[in-house]
């Protein structure tokens, strides 16, 4: 019954290993209202023996007015494509720094979201000291980071949702409650003229 227990923990505990051991680049927040101007935050967690040395972003499709962070230590490259009206940035590089072994840093840029619903796929390769490049790229579900394919994982996400609509939606715990007060003012002046009437 002892060792059935153990087995029980054991399995239980594995569930969670993965999810732990296995960090991801990401980019935060997870959502977004539509056309807003948001800070961005490219978290990235070191998971070899050896420091990361560049990070590189993929810019969605629709993302304008990117602003990267200054970053200390770090030197920042914005690549763009396009000229005028229709110059647009394409890749965001981190560069020149180092992300020990073990540890995890924080990258930010600010720019305008799509005015429309969309899903923006963040694109990442994570750049290590001896040249390898793990790949932050793969947008299906279940795609995860795994022993057999180490140089690949997950891309990030982020929803933008019309969240003017709700905005413009008031709840009826946030209504005025002076109509409730006016009928309840009403019944009760109702009841005193009712019951003066019948005293008469």
């Amino acid at each position: 019954m002892k060792n059935l227990k153990i087995l029980i923990v054991f399995l239980i505990l594995s569930l969670f290993i993965p999810a732990s051991t296995n960090a991801h680049v990401t980019v935060k927040p997870a959502e977004v209202g539509i056309g807003a101007f948001q800070t961005f935050t490219v978290s990235v967690p070191v998971e070899k023996e050896i420091p990361t040395v560049s990070v590189r972003l993929v810019i969605p499709e629709g993302v304008a007015h990117v602003t990267p962070t200054v970053k200390q230590g770090w030197s920042i490259e914005k690549i763009t494509d396009g000229e005028g009206d229709s110059l647009k940035t394409t890749e965001i590089i981190w560069s020149g720094g180092q992300i020990p072994q073990g540890q995890r840093d924080e990258f930010s840029f600010s720019a305008q979201v799509p005015s429309s619903d969309t899903v923006l796929i963040w694109k990442a390769y994570q750049t290590y000291s001896d040249g390898a490049i793990v790949a932050w790229e793969k947008e299906n579900e279940g795609d995860d980071h795994s022993e057999d394919d180490e140089n690949t994982g997950p891309a990030s996400k982020t929803t933008v949702f019309d969240d003017l609509q709700t905005e413009n939606e008031v709840p009826v715990k946030d209504q005025s409650p002076l109509p409730l007060w006016i009928s309840l003012l009403a019944l009760g002046l109702s009841g005193y003229l009712f019951i003066t009437r019948r005293t008469q």
